[in-house]
């Protein structure tokens, strides 16, 4: 062992945080680091694993991330040590090695397998694999399905349990893409015929796997009456069953019931897809796309927002709603790739569903006949937000002035939309590549001075909705702005999206998302949202590996 790896682990001490984040941050540090360098920092470092007391509750827990990150970024020269300690392992402790080696991407998986041949008749040893497996977000992991399902069929109902669940896991987290239709039929059938199984945590996970699958849209329609049946008899609800004497399977089944299509179903009515109907890109790291969402498209209207989830594993983040469509029950988004979840949504393709999303929420916007022109501004991907203010405010007969700005030609978005609900549209661009040279403040100015403009709405930047209301300050023009502020439930019980207008807090997701902008705390909103950059840029820097 090496002088310099040797100071660092001595000082790890799993029951003391500081020690133990500095450990990390030394570890960080080192360059050039050789084999058995690697292996010893891992073994170290690894102990915080076996530290139960962290889960969820401490600062230890956000070091075990880090920790598992670290460790990942040592490669493969690590992976055979970390197997080894992982088969050998308890379930909690082995579950964050597992998180640790599916970091690594297609080397885990096939370490994982050679790993699993050689301890085939080892069931715990098989257990704690399979768990792993159930950690890794790439559709290459499908290359482990054949052999889970064989699992499924093991002796061991213990063994049996983790492959189910580890089934449904994956089902839900990967792409639909990811299953081929000879793949989708082995997972309903190794599923379905345990649902009748005599271990109560056998049929939990089957029932569960059974959902997950509903859920993702994994099922054909013969399968999914096959589990609507067998869902009403596990309930007691079919009048020939008595319900099955384990509640945990009976909670399966009662949670995963809204989500059948079946016709004439009346947990229909309430059911919404969220599939991804169509997507285009507009620019790089950004796109457009169309969502099936009619209970949302019914009630949405221009200035309101949503929030949903890539998956059940995934943040919350809000949206602007740039369009929809009431009779084809659509809604029309717009997501630019700036961070970890932006980017897995960006990852999705057509026919894809979110996991959820909730709305219409907020106030609509501000809409009325106006003596003047009225004026929206949208910069980057905040212009799909004003087309459906700007259509409003022209259905009202109105004059609007549309005005789109971008760092180049390139990044100009959603221009051919917005001009067909304006009488005008103005281009700027801070290099010149595409109409004025400039920021949408110069354009705005040139249009203030050759007429009356009774009205401005800006969303995008917070430094441009900020640079938009201190020139219209100036001519006293009636201004609002739509606050992007960080959210959490969106109903306005939390308060993580407070701000201060006119000296008094608001919450961005209940009072607005619009507010006058010559009232907007615009300095304190910037710093609030950068609050979490640090933890942003670790959560992308997961993502890369």
């Amino acid at each position: 062992m090496t002088q310099r790896v040797e100071n660092i682990i001595e000082q790890i001490n799993i029951d003391n945080e500081l020690s133990v984040m500095k450990a990390l941050g030394q570890t960080k540090r080192l360059k050039n680091l050789s084999k058995d360098e690697k292996i010893d920092l891992t073994e170290a470092l690894s102990t915080i694993f076996y530290h139960h007391d962290h889960a969820g509750v401490t600062d230890m827990h956000k070091l075990v991330v880090q920790a598992e990150i670290q460790i990942a970024g040592f490669g493969t020269d690590v992976m055979p040590f970390l197997i080894e300690e992982m088969i050998n392992a308890d379930g909690e402790s082995a579950a964050y090695l597992g998180k640790t080696i599916a970091l690594t991407g297609c080397p885990g998986v096939e370490l994982i397998l050679e790993a699993w041949d050689k301890n085939q008749d080892d069931d715990f040893a098989v257990i704690n694999l399979i768990q792993a497996l159930s950690y890794f977000k790439i559709p290459e992991v499908t290359k482990a399905m054949p052999r889970i399902l064989v699992a499924t069929k093991s002796k061991n109902f213990q063994v049996r349990a983790m492959a189910l669940y580890v089934t449904g896991k994956l089902a839900l987290s990967l792409s639909a893409h990811a299953f081929n239709e000879k793949l989708r039929l082995a997972m309903f059938d190794a599923a379905f015929v345990l649902l009748s199984g005599p271990k109560h945590l056998v049929r939990k996970n089957a029932a569960r796997t059974l959902g997950k699958m509903l859920k993702k849209g994994l099922l054909t329609k013969s399968q999914e009456k096959k589990v609507y049946d067998a869902f009403q008899a596990i309930m007691g609800k079919d009048g020939q069953h008595k319900w099955d004497r384990a509640f945990i399977v009976r909670h399966e089944a009662e949670h995963f019931s809204p989500y059948f299509k079946l016709s004439g179903k009346p947990v229909e009515r309430y059911r919404q897809s969220f599939r991804v109907v169509e997507k285009r890109e507009l620019c790089p790291k950004t796109f457009h796309y169309i969502v099936e969402a009619p209970l949302i498209a019914e009630k949405i209207q221009a200035g309101q927002f949503i929030i949903l989830r890539r998956n059940e594993f995934s943040e919350r983040i809000p949206l602007s709603i740039c369009g929809w469509d009431r009779e084809k029950g659509t809604i029309h988004i717009i997501v630019m790739a700036v961070g970890k979840t932006t980017t897995e949504i960006n990852q999705m393709n057509e026919g894809d569903c979110f996991s959820d999303i909730v709305g219409p929420l907020g106030e609509r916007s501000h809409v009325k006949e106006l003596t003047g022109a009225c004026i929206v501004i949208g910069g980057g991907y905040g212009t799909g937000a004003i087309i459906p203010t700007a259509r409003d405010f022209k259905a009202l007969g109105n004059k609007v002035i549309g005005i789109v700005g971008a760092r180049s030609k390139e990044l100009l978005i959603m221009t051919d939309e917005l001009g067909r609900v304006c009488d005008e549209i103005v281009l700027t661009t801070n290099d010149g590549s595409e109409g004025v040279k400039g920021f949408v403040t110069d354009a705005l100015e040139e249009i203030i001075k050759k007429e009356k403009v009774s009205h401005v709405l800006a969303v995008g930047p917070v430094p441009m909705m900020k640079a938009v209301s201190n020139m219209t300050k100036l001519f006293n023009i009636e201004t609002y702005v739509s606050l992007n502020a960080i959210m959490v439930d969106g109903t306005g019980m939390c308060g993580a999206c407070r701000v201060s207008v006119g000296g008094k807090i608001k919450f961005a997701c209940f009072h607005g998302p619009d507010f006058d902008g010559h009232l907007v705390d615009f300095d304190q909103l910037m710093k609030r949202q950068k609050m979490f950059t640090r933890e942003e840029k670790k959560a992308i820097n997961v993502l890369a590996l």
